[in-house]
């Protein structure tokens, strides 16, 4: 990729030359995802401010020269430095109340050192460039200032020998606070409470056969190395487990779990773009033959393409389940997602399911057509479907001597792929 165009456009000295907030078409209201950028643009101007008056300087460049990012509200700054905080507080809070977290959720501020390759420049006084993470992740260029106010535009390739400050967001804390929003409102619209985790599957009642119809039209399609044929009710347990239905066994739950787990996408993004913040939202039908989500779950791990991971992560619980089919919906934290928004929508989708098979719609498709688009801000946020996931399929993979069963995402040139495995886990 070529190297990085800097553009200098004159600005007062000491004056901020960030541009105003984007206005709203006339009769519009302002998205969450303005609200969020005008939170970040308000610090990233406080901290130049406090920067060019040297409150933050030396501390700024000790601490990133030891660590790539550090939260807004941790900098040892000065005392005189109290005008800076209220400011981060200020917009810390705005950017939670805008996202559906609660107060407890704390900062979610912070600023990052976007090259690392500059950190020795940073460390001998360079005057580093200032700038708000983009919301617009698709964004091909990025305006940056000088303490001193000076307008910088870059592209997408870092500048060797200028290190750039990047406030944004801590999309790890922001994920794991709002999974659990999503999973505390999940579990009040679907109790599990004495739902047993250690049944037979084999005991539940028997597909219709308008379900079975269903589950094979949305069986997950295998590429054409793979030979795996579609979703079908398992008679057992997970594979290694088979005594855990039996009377005597041990108490425990039938999981399956993410041996693997790979993203697809293109790995050409501007360097100010950090690693995608990862969820899920797992799906199926329960004992009652109705429409349910399970806790959400946090992947932080899951940061860049074309990288394995081996996360060995629980991702289904099967005593939840009515019949032996499950959908994944893999997201990306966004600046527009409000979690208690996100949340009533998927649970107000899947309240209007009822009956395994009636529409032979996935419910992968139920819970993204409930998201409205103007919540998203970057098309990568949507990153992959899998459906009709098996604990029969996968157990018959291991019976036969493989590690588990690979399924790939549904979207076109499959974004996802994940390796899964069934296991038990005993009460104790």
């Amino acid at each position: 990729m070529a190297a990085s165009s800097v553009c200098l456009v004159s600005g007062a000295a000491g004056a901020w030359a960030q541009p105003a907030a984007p206005t709203a078409p006339s009769g519009a209201h302002p998205t969450r995802a303005d609200a969020v950028q005008n939170a970040k643009q308000a610090a990233a101007r406080s901290l130049r401010e406090a920067y060019a008056t040297g409150q933050v300087k030396d501390v700024m460049a000790g601490t990133l020269t030891s660590a790539n990012e550090v939260s807004l509200d941790r900098l040892p700054v000065r005392s005189a430095a109290s005008g800076f905080r209220a400011s981060v507080e200020s917009s810390n809070s705005a950017i939670l109340t805008a996202k559906g977290l609660p107060a407890s959720t704390g900062n979610v501020l912070q600023v990052r050192l976007a090259n690392p390759q500059a950190r020795a420049a940073l460390a001998e006084g360079v005057q580093p460039l200032i700038a708000a993470e983009p919301s617009d992740r698709q964004a091909t260029s990025l305006t940056a200032y000088r303490p001193d106010g000076t307008e910088v535009k870059l592209g997408a390739t870092a500048p060797a020998d200028v290190p750039v400050l990047i406030v944004g967001i801590d999309g790890d804390r922001i994920v794991a606070a709002g999974t659990k929003v999503m999973s505390d409102g999940f579990k009040a619209a679907w109790p599990q409470a004495g739902t047993s985790s250690s049944g037979d599957l084999s005991t539940l009642k028997p597909k219709t056969a308008a379900a079975a119809r269903a589950a094979s039209r949305t069986a997950p399609i295998p590429r054409p190395t793979d030979h795996q044929g579609p979703a079908a009710r398992t008679s057992g347990t997970a594979a290694g487990s088979d005594a855990a239905g039996k009377a005597g066994a041990p108490e425990g739950k039938n999981v399956t779990r993410i041996n693997n787990v790979q993203l697809h996408k293109s790995n050409e993004e501007p360097f100010w773009k950090g690693g995608a913040e990862a969820f899920a939202v797992v799906s199926g039908w329960d004992k009652n033959d109705k429409a349910f989500a399970e806790p959400a779950l946090q992947l932080p791990y899951l940061d860049w393409t074309d990288v394995d991971y081996h996360p060995n992560q629980n991702l289904i619980d099967w005593g939840h389940f009515g019949y032996d089919s499950a959908d994944l919906v893999f997201l990306e934290e966004d600046d527009g997602t409000n979690y208690k928004d996100l949340t009533k929508a998927i649970v107000d989708a899947l309240l209007t399911v009822t009956g395994y098979g009636t529409t032979g719609i996935p419910l992968a498709n139920t819970i993204m057509d409930a998201i409205p688009d103007k919540w998203w801000t970057d098309d990568t946020d949507e990153l992959d479907q899998v459906y009709s996931v098996s604990q029969g399929a996968i157990a018959k993979a291991q019976n036969s001597g493989a590690p588990g069963l690979t399924y790939f995402g549904a979207s076109g040139g499959s974004n996802i792929s994940i390796g899964l495995s069934n296991a038990f886990i005993p009460k104790t």
